[in-house]
């Protein structure tokens, strides 16, 4: 399945600078982020209204406003933005949001806080070993600091809504599991193209 869907996607090239195109590791990590921009365009209108009918409009104001960053990114290679530059706007609103939802949803315990792995392992997936390190890092440092935050009371308490709560925490494991998957079979796409 890897073999035949990496293929698909090309479709993003027309969007890229030649010179992004005329190198094979860039162009790869372009599409990538390309594809994750895709994805995101589609799951903002989603999770925006679901976050408004939860009653979380301002986290359904993150949302769009990370989603518009997140979607630009792969644009700011065609106006000269090399892909490191590209990827860590991506990664950093994606870092910011989850910031922004812990701090409105429960802190360390927020049901979104899970998704703080995806910054890293789409650092990794566009950009190798060490940006997804350096992300890591920062994530660690996030979580570190919304722990202590939290048990030093200043933090807002976290919403007391456990149907609500319930609803984030099954959406947001299947959402995570989704882009897991999705980042494996991009990354194992890219392995099977590289070792041809």
């Amino acid at each position: 399945m890897i073999a035949t869907a990496y293929p698909l996607l090309k479709v993003f090239d027309r969007l890229l600078p030649p010179a992004v195109r005329a190198h094979d590791t860039e162009l790869q990590g372009a599409r990538q982020l390309s594809l994750l921009a895709a994805v995101t365009a589609g799951s903002v209108p989603l999770l925006t209204v679901m976050y408004h009918l939860l009653g979380y409009d301002a986290v359904g104001m993150m949302v769009i406003t990370a989603g518009i960053v997140m979607m630009v990114s792969p644009f700011t290679l065609t106006a000269g933005a090399g892909l490191p530059l590209a990827r860590d706007l991506f990664v950093g609103a994606l870092f910011m949001l989850k910031i922004g939802m812990a701090l409105q949803l429960g802190g360390i315990g927020a049901p979104t806080t899970p998704w703080f792995v995806l910054c890293p392992a789409v650092a990794m997936l566009i950009g190798g070993l060490r940006p997804g390190l350096v992300w890591g890092a920062l994530v660690l440092v996030a979580l570190v600091a919304l722990f202590v935050l939290q048990h030093l009371g200043a933090l807002p308490p976290a919403p007391v809504d456990p149907d609500g709560m319930a609803v984030l925490q099954l959406a947001g494991m299947i959402g995570l599991l989704a882009l897991v998957a999705l980042i494996v079979a991009l990354a194992m796409g890219a392995a099977a193209t590289r070792g041809r």
